[in-house]
């Protein structure tokens, strides 16, 4: 068996195995059973050509001979029938052209039984016809990828499509070269292995629709070959010159084998590198620039500095024109950037855009590229989905499309850390669509990776040294207290020995100054304290409902009758791990603030209790929510930004410390606070917990976890506060800076 034979044989098999494999495709489109008929005829045919090479060598000349002849002959002939076929439906033509595609696939099968069937098989003018006839249709193919490729109006399916004609014209071409051997001009068979090379890059195609992917798997086939041929050449050199000793053949054989196992990883690794620097450069930079990058981060735990490390290293490798970073914003729901190269993004991403980027993290998906939503858009709109499964992928579509369209990104990783999405790495390059290949991506989601435990290795270190921080400062308030209580002390009870109601006119007013002035003073040394020392906490499983409930009856006495006080709590809302002591002095904290926001006005505060919409800043449904809005005069967009500062107030006698330490008990139980305003309209805070796994679990089957409308519950009957309620609320009081004024009028809110 020569070689030619062989080279046909190769080409038989690859083709049938190609064909198969697509048909075992469950749920596969109509371009990929057509290609399967396809690559199933071409293999057919180089399997018939092969029996007749066989049947020819061993010089039988009868029926078996006869019948793989013919079906040489008939199967050739049907490769135009099958070509055109896949590429009418592959390109996507206007339906016109299947008018002119047809006959010429039904002409095509036509000649070839007429003269494989019939005595015409051994007459050399109705083969030569019939030859003629298949690579004209042939060329038809071609000339279909290359009118498609001038019609398109993408840079991306124009280079598919002329790799694609390039790869049909080349098939094409060296098939036809090889009859030159019949006629006695000697040429080499290339024509089994250009067009089963094909057969392999059209599937590839078909199943890597990205460019770059394809780009990808060229380098790997190139360098694959070259490693090929060192290895081939390395065996045949310690084998090839012992061939006619058969000991020592098989002892170089077994000492070749060894030689190969040793050298495979450490050559492949090699070859791969060498072929990429050699013919994909910019690829080759570009890795090499990541893995610099990488090897940079491993030391870095500031996040500020992290992240101009990755963004000047994407920048510096020319392969990007816009990247940016976004965090987790911890003062309202949303993504706020954090740095950036190239034109400006926009500065913070809500939640609302957001959700459809983390839906897709929720879902699994490591990197969302703008090309692949963008097709898939295209692709669901064709089906014109009337479904609502479909509908609800679209809209998630165009969401996601339209939060990287903000972000000016064509790649978006989710930062993950503990279970949430904290941020997202961005980068674009506007001048090349399919910018970046599989390994580069891949090597773009590990530097993401570092980056998340950056950010989560950084909050733990901010948190110990909090810790050590406030460890200090407890020790110094201690003395810094008792140093100015004493004299604070002396000087209250002088002014008060004097006795200021017996003094006529200003000197009794400033004696009452004196004392105000003191207690004022105390109060400030007081809520200084309870910032600095260590929270004592009692952590157990806790109804937030319950919380608010008490709360209310404990303060609603205190409620101005121009003030209403409405409240809406979920029914079947999941409980936390919290201290209900420390959750009730921050719900007593903010309803104070709501009250001096409303001020002699009317206005209205609301207490809700819900669990957020599935994917806002948590990944699921491990959230609840616990809100305080009101009616107020809202909190200016400059100063949103300092209202959890220690010690910034805009009172006139505030300390600044009542939302620094609601801030820290909220955090200190695993959530967040944050606050949306608007001057003139109002503020309401969103205090987010985490829920019990349990909780949530039993929440989910009662109501299969879709959440239904806040409930609004009735404010409680107005009581009396009881003992253990004045003396709670003196200490909650105590503890937040500021004492419910004594003045309001006692009234029940109806």
């Amino acid at each position: 068996m020569d070689i030619r034979t062989q080279s046909t044989l190769l080409a038989a098999i690859v083709g049938l195995a190609l064909g198969l494999s697509m048909l075992l495709r469950a749920g596969r489109p109509r371009v990929l059973t057509l290609y399967s008929v396809f690559a199933l005829t071409v293999g057919g045919y180089y399997l018939a050509h092969f029996f007749q090479s066989v049947f020819a060598a061993s010089a039988q000349s009868g029926w078996s001979l006869r019948m793989a002849a013919g079906a040489t002959l008939v199967l050739g002939a049907l490769v135009p029938s099958a070509a055109l076929g896949f590429f009418l439906e592959f390109l996507g033509v206007r339906p016109s052209a299947y008018r002119y595609g047809r006959p010429v696939a039904l002409l095509s099968a036509i000649l070839g039984f007429a003269v494989g069937l019939t005595p015409l098989a051994n007459n050399f003018w109705a083969r030569l016809i019939l030859s003629i006839w298949v690579f004209s249709a042939l060329s038809a193919s071609v000339s279909l990828l290359l009118y498609r490729m001038r019609q398109s109006d993408s840079r991306i399916e124009r280079a598919r499509l002329a790799y694609l004609a390039i790869g049909a014209a080349a098939s094409i071409v060296f098939a036809a070269l090889d009859f030159l051997v019949r006629y006695g001009i000697p040429f080499p068979t290339l024509g089994p292995v250009i067009s089963t090379l094909y057969l392999f890059f059209l599937a590839q195609t078909l199943l890597r629709l990205r460019l770059m992917d394809l780009h990808e798997f060229l380098g790997k086939v190139a360098s694959q070959t070259v490693l090929a041929v060192i290895l081939a050449a390395l065996f045949a050199t310690l084998t090839l010159w012992v061939e006619a000793n058969a000991s020592l053949f098989l002892f170089n054989t077994i000492v070749a084998a060894f030689v190969l196992i040793i050298l495979l990883d450490p050559l492949r690794t090699k070859v791969e590198q060498r072929v990429v620097a050699v013919f994909f450069r910019e690829r080759f930079e570009l890795l090499r620039s990541l893995a610099n990058l990488r090897a940079r981060l491993a030391n870095v735990i500031d996040v500020a500095e992290v992240a101009t490390l990755v963004l000047d290293g994407f920048n510096e490798t020319r392969r990007v024109t816009h990247a940016s970073v976004y965090l987790l914003a911890e003062d309202r729901p949303g993504y706020r950037l954090l740095d950036f190269r190239g034109p400006q993004p926009v500065p913070f991403l809500d939640t609302a855009a957001a959700r459809g980027l983390l839906y897709a993290a929720a879902e699994g998906q490591k990197a969302l590229l703008l090309e692949n939503i963008e097709r898939r858009i295209i692709e669901m709109r064709s089906r014109a989905p009337d479904r609502r499964r479909g509908r609800d992928e679209l809209k998630r579509l165009n969401d996601m499309r339209g939060a990287l369209s903000q972000m000016k990104a064509g790649i978006s990783v989710p930062l993950v850390g503990n279970d949430r999405v904290i941020g997202f790495l961005n980068l674009w390059d506007e001048r090349v669509p399919e910018a970046y290949a599989s390994d580069e991506i891949a090597l773009i989601l590990e530097i993401a990776e570092q980056f998340a435990t950056v950010i989560e290795n950084s909050k733990l270190y901010e948190k110990m040294r909090e810790r050590d921080r406030l460890a200090a400062l407890g020790e110094m308030a201690a003395g810094l207290a008792h140093e100015i209580r004493n004299p604070l002390g002396a000087i209250k009870g002088a002014a008060q020995c004097l006795d200021p109601q017996r003094l006529p006119g200003e000197d009794g007013e400033f004696l009452e100054v004196i004392v105000e002035e003191v207690n004022r003073l105390n109060g400030v040394v007081s809520a200084f304290l309870d910032y600095a020392r260590p929270l004592k906490q009692n952590f157990g499983p806790t109804d937030l409902n319950e919380v608010v409930t008490r709360t209310i009856r404990l303060i609603q006495n205190e409620i101005p009758p121009n003030i209403e006080l409405k409240l809406e709590l979920r029914e079947e809302l999941a409980r936390v791990e919290a201290d209900a002591e420390q959750l009730k002095q921050v719900l007593i904290n903010l309803v104070q603030n709501a009250l001096e926001a409303i001020g002699k006005a009317s206005g209205q505060i609301a207490i809700r209790t819900l669990r957020p919409e599935r994917f806002g800043e948590f990944r699921g449904t491990e959230a609840v929510e616990l809100q305080v809005a009101d009616t107020g005069g809202g909190i200016p967009g400059d100063q949103q930004l300092n209202i959890f500062v220690p010690f910034f107030t805009t009172k006139e006698k505030g300390t600044g410390l009542g939302l620094a330490i609601c801030q820290r008990i909220v955090k200190n139980h695993g959530g967040s606070i944050s606050v949306q305003s608007r001057v003139g309209e109002g503020s309401n805070f969103i205090i987010r917990l985490p829920a019990l796994p349990s909780e949530l679990l039993r929440a989910g089957a009662r109501d299969s976890g879709t959440p239904s409308p806040a409930q609004s519950a009735p404010t409680p009957e107005p009581r009396p506060p009881a003992a253990d309620d004045r003396l709670l609320a003196g200490a909650d009081d105590r503890h937040r800076g500021a004492v419910l004024t004594k003045k309001r009028r006692r009234t029940a809110t109806p």
